[in-house]
């Protein structure tokens, strides 16, 4: 069965630090881990840290919270190839598409093949922090069982 978990839920001060863009974004494309990677409203991985901060100056949002970074892994039982996994995230992060800078790369250095997304809190649209509301996390979890065609369970 899949599972999906947003890191760092909990934690009062995770991805509030001046470096959390490079070492969210550093930490999902290590090439020791990642086999695969790719973005939105960004012109490419290696610059999503760099943009993603951008964005947020742009708009004079410098503090809180600087990003989400959420974990989607699939059970042994799914058989779920990087490739496919792949697939997934591409249509996977066009929920956030138009309003957030993403960046999502394939992890296939455990026994279960996952995918890591790495959300910008500040919309690229038009500077207004995300929210993280439980319609939107409903929303953005159905929207990860129509694109796998798998169920997935929260994890907190």
């Amino acid at each position: 069965m899949s599972t999906y978990k947003v890191a760092g839920r909990g934690e009062k001060n995770k991805f509030f630090d001046e470096a959390a863009y490079n070492s969210a974004v550093n930490y999902v494309l290590d090439p020791e881990k990642a086999v695969y990677a790719g973005g939105c409203n960004i012109s490419s991985v290696q610059l999503a840290a760099q943009e993603m901060e951008e964005t947020a100056m742009e708009f004079g949002k410098e503090n809180g919270k600087k990003v989400r970074h959420s974990v989607l892994s699939f059970g042994e039982n799914e058989h779920v190839t990087p490739e496919q996994a792949d697939r997934f995230a591409k249509k996977i992060i066009e929920y956030y598409e138009p309003d957030y800078q993403m960046v999502y790369a394939v992890h296939a250095n455990t026994d279960d093949v996952h995918i890591h997304f790495v959300m910008n809190h500040i919309s690229c649209a038009d500077g207004h922090r995300y929210q993280g509301k439980k319609a939107d996390y409903y929303g953005f979890m159905n929207h990860i069982k129509q694109v796998t065609h798998f169920p997935v369970i929260p994890v907190k």
